[in-house]
């Protein structure tokens, strides 16, 4: 179907959302994060999958826990 309007390409929105946020201060950065997290853990409470989401959280965090033990055991003093 060709239509009479141009949508940007997955590569020109990400460009332009990557020069957004290296525009922004430091604070404006960390602001923008912690939007992001908070927006995320809504979605996340609010989701019927919550208890799911919930555990896999936990259980990935553990999972990274776990290696940064084991790096640290292996290369560590």
């Amino acid at each position: 179907m060709n239509l009479p309007i141009k949508f940007p390409s997955d590569a020109e929105v990400i460009t332009e959302e990557v020069a957004h946020f290296r525009a922004l201060s430091p604070e404006g950065r960390v602001r923008l994060i912690c939007g992001l997290i908070t927006a995320g853990a809504l979605v996340m409470r609010q989701s019927p999958r919550a208890g799911f989401m919930r555990d896999h959280t936990l259980e990935q965090e553990n999972l990274a826990r776990q290696a940064v033990k084991e790096f640290l055991a292996r290369h560590g003093d």
